[in-house]
């Protein structure tokens, strides 16, 4: 059986899981300013636990049909999805969850080029991101690497659209690789992200020109909510140069929006990914 069950018609999808933790997020509907209100529900088949309802105008979204998704979360990432702060705990990173040295310092050997996961703070994040480029400038050097990330909403809805993404951030995304690419000619460019910041490097390769695309050393995805729709390949860009992290049980990785801890402190593999950019750049 599975973990969700839809209810309602083709314009609305509402969602009841019936299984996983003992608290999970919900959204409680449209507000009459057309924004999306949250709310915790209980179930009313199991009262002894809390249920996750999801109710969402797919129309609103651009969507054509309902969509099965479940955001499983404990207490704890509800509090930090509200608050803005990045789901699941991290150590602490030199570059902090902002990195605008491209944008603002121009062009250096190396340009990493980041999209967040949804509700992450700054640019990059709390985790993956600063965690792998404070290790990469440790590998290659402090002024070898310029690290950039993409400034977009990371909104948690937009992973319900049809590319994992906005597709204006898509634009954005591609927008900012095509810069890197012109501005600084001899850069090796790195493409990464994690979650919807995942989906972005997906839905930007396929926005790339042939030229743009083969200036692209690496691409590294971090719990890649893409990976299963593209078939384990990032569009455009070859195999040899393509990395896609995933942990053991992240359901993302397997086709679903279904939220679970190992979906999570993704900077445990910020070693493998330092390892992959290195022997590429």
């Amino acid at each position: 059986m599975p973990s969700w069950w839809p209810v309602g018609g083709p314009s609305m999808a509402h969602l009841w899981p019936i299984d996983g933790p003992s608290m999970v997020h919900s959204f409680g509907g449209m507000g009459n300013n057309g924004q999306v209100k949250p709310s915790i529900d209980a179930a009313p088949d199991k009262p002894d636990k809390m249920k996750a309802s999801l109710l969402l105008s797919t129309a609103l979204l651009g969507l054509g049909s309902a969509i099965p998704m479940t955001f499983d979360l404990s207490e704890e990432m509800i509090a930090k999805l509200r608050t803005g702060t990045s789901s699941g705990e991290f150590s602490i990173a030199a570059t902090g969850t902002t990195a605008n040295e491209f944008l603002q310092g121009g062009c250096r050997s190396v340009i990493f080029l980041y999209a967040r996961g949804s509700t992450q703070d700054g640019n990059v994040g709390g985790s993956p991101g600063p965690q792998t480029i404070d290790q990469l400038k440790a590998r290659l050097g402090e002024t070898a690497v310029a690290a950039q990330g993409l400034a977009y909403p990371a909104s948690l809805l937009d992973n319900l659209r049809s590319e994992g993404c906005d597709p204006d951030d898509a634009d954005a995304f591609s927008a900012l690789i095509t810069k890197a690419a012109t501005d600084c000619p001899s850069a090796k460019l790195v493409i990464s992200g994690y979650s919807q910041g995942a989906a972005l490097v997906h839905a930007a390769s396929r926005r790339l020109s042939a030229a743009v695309r083969a200036r692209v050393a690496a691409a590294v995805t971090f719990g890649d909510t893409r990976k299963q729709q593209d078939g384990g390949a990032v569009p455009g860009i070859d195999a040899s140069r393509t990395l896609i992290l995933c942990h053991t049980g992240d359901r993302v990785c397997e086709g679903t929006l279904i939220i679970t801890d190992a979906h999570h402190d993704y900077e445990d593999l910020s070693p493998t990914a330092v390892n992959f950019i290195a022997s590429k750049v």
